[in-house]
């Protein structure tokens, strides 16, 4: 193991995050998942496997709420029956126990494109024989992570954060837009060595590709489908609070800037998941416009999408050189990307992840065996059928907690709802791209979030988020002085 630069700044930030207490352990936590690129310490061992600040941090995540026993039943509180904490830990448990078992009850019953990596950090391009390998040692390791993250983030939005993490997440997503115009400043001055720093994962960098005479948005990630996916997020997210009118100043500016790099990122996954999530949004503010109560912004976004951007993409067709130059785009990112070297090459791996799931009798190959192109393939592939449905399930209960009327605080509703299009956004990228079974340390942020907001019926009290910043002896004596507060 070695440690990359990088990687003390993240140690130095964890040990500061276990004195500092939630606040600043959440900050560090939401900036550092924008580092898609980064590593902050490097694993031979496992194949070249490259450990990002996000997983790192989180550990420090975790020891800080284990100090602090409010936060810790908090923590337990958010994965009980029959919340969707406790289907995402069933998921997550299965998944881990499959890595195991799986790939050596099944190996060598079929072909696959195995998910791990030699030792130069490269996936092999040859299909193989089903066969346990490093992978399943890591795929579990980040897998875990999510859970623990998910927990902690669930635990502390019921001790009254909620508002908090959102703040965070929304300073996160400008973040994400201020990267964007550094990567598009670097490139077209040639100064791109200067992010080497956050790009010194052992992955695959495609950091200098043009489409169209378009450059690809990259940001802090290693491709531009993982920017888009991550900006389409942090859009869905800031796009509701601002649509919902919490924390609307910050949340709209951030909803303006994030937008347009979404279209200019040329994704072919965030252009498809894009479309689906505004139909979303559409259906919410028909919904509300219909039923109520309406706000003035759910009319001014339906004003936008049904009125003003086809009224736009009419005028652009006037504009020869625009039009064509855009026309020229969509047919790239879209139409012909299926006919693409990696089109084909997608293809081959979702029809081999499939083939292994019948080949596998729906049990799967075991987490971190195969690579797909889709989530959906991914999950069926590597976690079996049982897997799938207690994802689905975990799914289910989140957008289930969504619908439910709330009685108690709007904005806590609001903020959860919020979360809850962010993850539905994230799991919609996946779908289309994601070559694993793990979305990754902001989708546990977003879920966790979700899941702590709209677990609660009430807005927790003021005197028990500030029990929940002592310190464990102070919070300890606390506690054999006053009623717990209930967790429901």
């Amino acid at each position: 193991m070695s440690i990359e630069p990088i990687g003390f700044i993240v140690l130095l930030l964890g040990l500061l995050s276990m004195v500092n207490g939630a606040r600043f352990a959440i900050t560090t936590l939401c900036l550092s998942t924008l580092l898609g690129a980064a590593a902050a310490l490097q694993l031979p061992a496992l194949g070249g496997s490259s450990i990002q600040p996000s997983h790192l941090l989180v550990l420090f995540l975790v020891v800080a709420a284990l100090l602090r026993p409010a936060q810790t039943q908090a923590t337990l509180a958010s994965m009980a029956y029959p919340g969707p904490g406790f289907w995402f830990a069933a998921y997550i448990l299965f998944s881990v126990a499959s890595s195991f078992f799986l790939p050596r009850i099944f190996a060598g019953a079929t072909l696959v494109y195995s998910s791990a990596r030699d030792t130069t950090g490269m996936m092999s391009t040859v299909a193989a024989p089903l066969s346990p390998g490093s992978s399943n040692l890591s795929q579990s390791v980040y897998l875990l992570g999510d859970l623990a993250c998910f927990a902690v983030v669930s635990g502390l939005a019921r001790l009254g954060y909620a508002r908090f993490i959102a703040l965070q997440l929304i300073v996160a997503s400008i973040a994400c837009f201020t990267l964007a115009l550094i990567d598009i400043g670097t490139f077209l001055t040639d100064q791109s060595y200067l992010l080497d720093v956050i790009r010194n994962a052992n992955y695959t960098m495609h950091t200098a590709e043009t489409i169209s005479g378009f450059k690809r948005i990259v940001g802090p990630f290693p491709e531009a489908s993982t920017y888009g996916a991550v900006a389409l997020a942090y859009f869905s997210f800031t796009l509701l609070l601002w649509l919902e009118r919490v924390q609307s100043r910050m949340a709209g500016l951030a909803t303006l800037f994030i937008g347009p790099t979404i279209v200019l990122c040329t994704s072919t996954t965030a252009y498809i998941a894009g479309i689906f999530v505004v139909c979303m949004f559409v259906l919410f503010c028909l919904k509300r416009l219909i039923s109520g109560p309406a706000k003035t912004p759910h009319v001014t976004f339906l004003v936008i999408t049904l009125f003003l951007i086809p009224c736009a993409i009419v005028a652009l067709s006037l504009v020869p050189d625009a039009w064509n130059s855009i026309a020229g785009l969509m047919s790239t990112t879209l139409s012909d990307k299926l006919q693409s070297q990696s089109g084909e090459e997608r293809t081959a791996w979702n029809t081999l992840a499939l083939i292994a799931f019948v080949d596998t009798a729906t049990f799967g190959a075991g987490l971190g065996t195969v690579r797909a192109s889709s989530f959906i393939a991914a999950l069926l592939s590597n976690v079996g059928l049982t897997g799938t449905l207690l994802f689905a399930a975990f799914l289910y209960s989140l957008a289930r907690a969504s619908g439910r009327h709330m009685s108690g605080d709007r904005e806590t509703h609001a903020i959860g709802n919020a979360a809850v299009m962010a993850s539905i956004a994230q799991v919609a990228s996946a779908a289309i791209s994601g070559s694993g079974t793990d979305l990754g340390l902001l989708f546990s942020t977003t879920a966790g979030l979700a899941a702590g907001c709209l677990a609660t019926n009430a807005s927790p009290r003021r005197a028990t988020r500030s029990l929940a910043n002592r310190t464990p002896l102070e919070t300890s004596t606390s506690l054999m002085r006053a009623p717990m507060f209930s967790t429901r």
